[in-house]
């Protein structure tokens, strides 16, 4: 009987603990296709369904998958293509075409020449091409006998995005919601360092760890931005208070070397942040009394 007591105070306490970590957390989904519509030749509407589906070796560009059709004949004419800096994309009668864009294959040498000959080969029934331009996608439809003005009625096409939301649980029927993309100082790459819920309220100090650049290849590829978030909220989710210290940055030339303070189960952190001019300061991060302090 002991032992099963025993037992169920350690899973109450683990219950416990889970129930509150999970009061504070980051939430993250990512956006992968999208619908859009538009026109061609300014009077043919049209329907567009575009899809991710790999990443080139530079780290931003890729392939996308999909279809379109005519509003008023709503035939799905598949397509596959490329996106740099425009969408090329293509209908292909013969497959190997098509596989050829989808595993950049290509017979180029140089990688900063495979996505100029994956946009523009040659062999298609049809083929788009569009940019954001004046605060929406322009571009060109084309066959082998005409080619005519395209236009969609969107300003965002982002078949990668990622985005990030704090999420605060203050009750059954009172879940707060804060998107990190208006909130912090990055789109992604933030962690909960600690956090703390009372009767006045949460203090939330989070982390943020994300790479300089997406082309690992380029100036800062290997490089980092890192820094933390200190949060104050009210009952009702309303933000009191709001410090952000960066620690490092490729960037911006900021570099630093950090130290744990002992039996602090690594809550407590001190860095020493260097600047290309020589200047130095002491960023100290404390997530056991929720302050954020530099000097």
């Amino acid at each position: 009987m002991k032992t099963l007591i025993t037992s169920l105070l350690i899973f109450t306490g683990i219950s416990l603990v889970q129930a509150q970590e999970k009061k504070v957390y980051i939430d993250e989904f990512r956006i992968t296709d999208q619908v859009i519509h538009g026109t061609i030749d300014d009077k043919y509407a049209i329907t567009m369904y575009l899809k991710f589906e790999n990443f080139f070796d530079d780290g931003t560009s890729h392939t996308v998958s999909g279809w379109y059709y005519y509003d008023n004949v709503k035939k799905k004419i598949p397509l596959i293509g490329v996106c740099a800096d425009r969408f090329s994309l293509y209908q292909f009668t013969d497959q190997k075409r098509a596989d050829s864009i989808r595993e950049f294959n290509s017979p180029v040498s140089s990688m900063w020449e495979v996505m100029d000959d994956l946009s523009n080969r040659s062999g298609y029934v049809e083929k788009f091409e569009f940019e954001y331009s004046d605060y929406a996608y322009n571009g060109t439809w084309k066959n082998d006998k005409k080619e005519l003005k395209v236009n969609f009625n969107t300003s965002d096409i982002n078949l990668t995005g990622r985005n990030e939301f704090l999420v605060l649980q203050f009750g059954a029927q009172n879940k707060k919601h804060f998107d990190m993309k208006q909130f912090g100082p990055y789109y992604y790459g933030y962690s909960v360092f600690a956090s703390k819920m009372d009767a006045a309220g949460c203090k939330v100090l989070l982390k943020y760890e994300l790479s300089s650049r997406l082309n690992p290849n380029g100036m800062c590829g290997a490089g980092q931005e890192i820094g933390f978030l200190l949060l104050t909220f009210d009952t009702k989710g309303n933000l009191l208070d709001y410090r952000d210290e960066q620690v490092e940055s490729c960037l911006g030339n900021i570099w630093s070397e950090v130290t744990e303070t002992p039996d602090t189960g690594g809550k407590k952190l001190t860095y020493k942040v260097m600047y290309s001019d020589d200047k130095e300061r002491s960023v100290i991060i404390d997530g056991i009394n929720f302050t954020l302090t530099s000097k």
